[in-house]
């Protein structure tokens, strides 16, 4: 068995059409012309977390149990992140595989083939009892265990939406200095932030010095640096290790200067971060790389504080990374199956399909100038009878609206507040007095007596409620008479599997032009139903799945085979479907490990 395969997270096939059309997909386009090309079926809901997982896995979330970014506590209706859950022990909060449900990964391993997986998502923390190569992808979390959040050093105070402003302390003509918080660690008196010095010295126009610590680092105005490590002092004789990226973004008028959320060490991790070590100490030799799951950093474009050009260049240079990881570990690759996502596609269609859609062709054309350097190298190599899948997880489509579903609840009397406010949280809600809520952001529950902590619904009145708001979500409709939702889904019409009963009552499939408010994600509300999307993210896929197909390209194999979906995904892989009979109950979050949920869910960029 020798299976390579990159995947294109959001690849999305009328995207292909349109620039194999314009001739700028040449190797992928040999691979259609020559019947290894088919639109994909993806899960429902098509959020990237739960496709990866339900292709890797062969199932959908009823079988693995990643239902939504976001799950919720139904004894407290707490929020909390499906990929990121913990719990609290002895040694304090500690990180929790989000899914036990076997993937193709381990089934290669168990079959006596070596197996790698780059970049796929909910991987962490690693799993050293299982022998599959691992760098996680989306869910791995920064030093401080968030999802990641930068910090502006500026000379003007400023308010930003997710990002920390520091203020810079003049100490001089043209030198500031600051300090740089890490992660915290215990004292005397209670959690501390560990900090770490920072002094800047302008030196033109153009450039500046930053002394961090020990360590001096030259910048260039708009340029971010390399990836740079941080050692902070925990105590004696402990540090913690953490790399980051930071650009100069001004240095007249005011003094900013952007730092990238802080990032685990892949060598110096206090947790289980890869597998195995050596395999990891070769990738950062090969080319050291950013490790949160999120590395492209749409929060600090959205915020301002980057331009679409360094956003593009933070993108490219994240993609060169694994590019020369990868390719190193193809060179050494004689059998068995090397997996690796790939995924600022996605981050640049969030950010620019709708206002810049030829920089995202530029990106399929460069997706597919990749793939014919992969293939050359397979030709080098002289693999027989290799299979080369290209996939990816969903599609794309703009979004012009949000809707705010709790408020829409809210005004057809499904849910009550304890006093009428224009915004707020799953805490103004007088649960006496409501029969759905909805958290997450394709995701409705209802209030269930003996399931949620304070639920009313009774189980005579389960069915009919569901159909009744069924029906009004799809008669609802913008001002235009626009659908704002084209499909909801009863949780036994999609999910299938023993956990079944811990998904949402409802998924929420909304239209085209239409997505989830991020109030919504979290639980929240605010005054209107809907509210014109006028934020830089202005694409998305936590849609209906029937809208967003992904795309599935493979040297062989796929003549024959109409209407593939995920659930195909493993026997393309391996040449074998796998045995979920023994599936273990999925992870839960213990309520004391989830604190700070707000800073924790701040890194997604969808909410």
């Amino acid at each position: 068995m020798r299976t390579v395969l990159l995947g294109f997270d959001s690849f999305d096939p009328v995207m292909f059409q349109r620039a194999h059309q314009e001739g700028k997909m040449p190797h992928l386009g040999k691979l259609a012309e020559a019947g290894g090309y088919s639109p994909l079926e993806v899960c429902s809901p098509p959020q990237t977390e739960v496709s990866w997982t339900s292709m890797a896995t062969g199932v959908d979330p009823g079988s693995h149990g990643i239902f939504d970014f976001v799950h919720r506590d139904p004894q407290t209706y707490a929020p909390y992140v499906s990929i990121l859950p913990t719990r609290q022990s002895a040694l304090g909060e500690q990180f929790l595989p989000p899914y036990s449900t076997k993937t193709f990964f381990e089934e290669a391993a168990e079959m006596g083939y070596p197996a790698t997986a780059l970049w796929w998502p909910a991987l962490f923390p690693a799993r050293p009892n299982i022998p599959v190569a691992t760098i996680p992808g989306l869910g791995t979390p920064d030093i401080r265990g968030q999802l990641g959040v930068g910090s502006l050093f500026t000379t003007e105070p400023q308010e930003k939406k997710k990002t920390r402003v520091v203020q810079w302390q003049s100490v001089g003509r043209g030198r500031f200095t600051a300090a740089l918080e890490g992660p915290s660690v215990k004292t005397k008196q209670g959690l501390r932030p560990i900090t770490l010095s920072l002094t800047l010295d302008i030196l033109d126009d153009a450039s500046a010095a930053l002394t961090l610590g020990e360590q001096k680092i030259p910048l260039r105005l708009g340029e971010w640096t390399p990836i740079v490590e941080v050692k902070f002092a925990a105590g004696f004789l402990s540090n913690v290790h953490a790399i980051t990226q930071m650009i100069l973004t001004q240095v007249r008028g005011q003094v900013n200067l952007y730092v990238m959320p802080l990032q685990i060490h892949p060598l110096h991790s206090p947790w289980q971060y890869a597998t195995p070590p050596g395999m990891v100490k070769d990738a950062w030799k090969t080319s050291p790389f950013l490790t949160l799951g999120w590395p492209q950093d749409t929060n600090a474009l959205e915020d301002g504080c980057i331009s679409d050009e360094q956003f593009i260049a933070l993108c490219e240079s994240i993609f060169l990374s694994r590019e020369k990881i990868y390719t190193r570990l193809l060179g050494k690759f004689r059998e068995g199956v090397l997996a690796g996502i790939f995924d600022s596609l996605d981050r640049v269609q969030h950010m620019f399909l709708r206002d810049r859609e030829d920089l995202v062709l530029d990106w399929y054309a460069r997706l597919d100038a990749f793939v014919g350097r992969m293939q050359a190298q397979i030709e080098q190599l002289g693999l027989p009878k290799h299979r080369l899948l290209i996939l990816s997880d969903h599609g794309f489509r703009t979004f012009e609206q949000k809707a705010h579903l709790n408020r829409w609840l809210e005004q057809n009397g499904y849910l009550s507040l304890n006093k009428p406010i224009p915004s707020g949280d799953l805490r103004d809600v007088n649960w006496q007095k409501t029969r759905a809520y909805a958290i997450g952001l394709n995701s409705l529950y209802l209030n269930v007596a003996g399931r949620e902590g304070k639920g009313i619904v009774e189980a005579a009145s389960l069915e009919p409620l569901l159909e009744e708001i069924k029906t009004k979500l799809l008669a609802w409709k913008d001002a235009k008479g626009q659908p704002v939702i084209s499909r909801v889904s009863l949780k036994h019409e999609v999910f299938h599997g023993p956990y079944n009963r811990l998904g949402p009552d409802l998924v929420i499939g909304y239209a085209a032009g239409f997505r989830a408010s991020s109030e919504t994600g979290l639980g929240k509300f605010s005054a209107p139903t809907l509210e014109p999307n006028t934020g830089h993210w202005g694409a998305d896929h936590c849609i209906d799945p029937a809208l967003v197909p992904g795309v599935i390209f493979a040297n062989r194999d796929l003549q024959n085979m109409p209407g593939l979906s995920f659930r195909d995904i493993p026997y393309l892989a391996i040449g074998k479907h796998l045995d979920q009979s023994y599936i273990k109950p999925p992870s839960q979050a213990g309520g004391q490990g989830q604190k700070d949920i707000e800073e924790r869910l701040k890194g997604l960029g969808y909410l």
